[in-house]
């Protein structure tokens, strides 16, 4: 994933839905768009707090710690991170 996405010339995202069912590559993937999403971009987790997907979960936790932002668990299970 990490080599796919660096040959693409991205500018800006808007809004970004991350559903590999895999930890590893959805934090590359959101580490490589962090920079590219715009001020209030939406980063949909589809996988977040589902049973099951605690390593995703994890991941993630880490990742917003690491930008002092929060995870909004949603109803259905997902994860949704708002840009500041």
């Amino acid at each position: 994933m990490p080599d796919t996405l660096a040959s693409q010339d991205i500018k800006i995202v808007c809004y970004l839905s991350l559903d590999m069912n895999c930890a590893a590559p959805e934090i590359a993937a959101a580490n490589f768009f962090w920079d590219k999403l715009s001020g209030g971009a939406i980063m949909l987790l589809d996988d977040y707090g589902f049973p099951g997907f605690e390593e995703q979960k994890h991941a993630f936790d880490k990742f917003a710690d690491e930008r002092s932002i929060e995870v909004l668990s949603s109803p259905t299970g997902q994860g949704i991170i708002m840009k500041p």
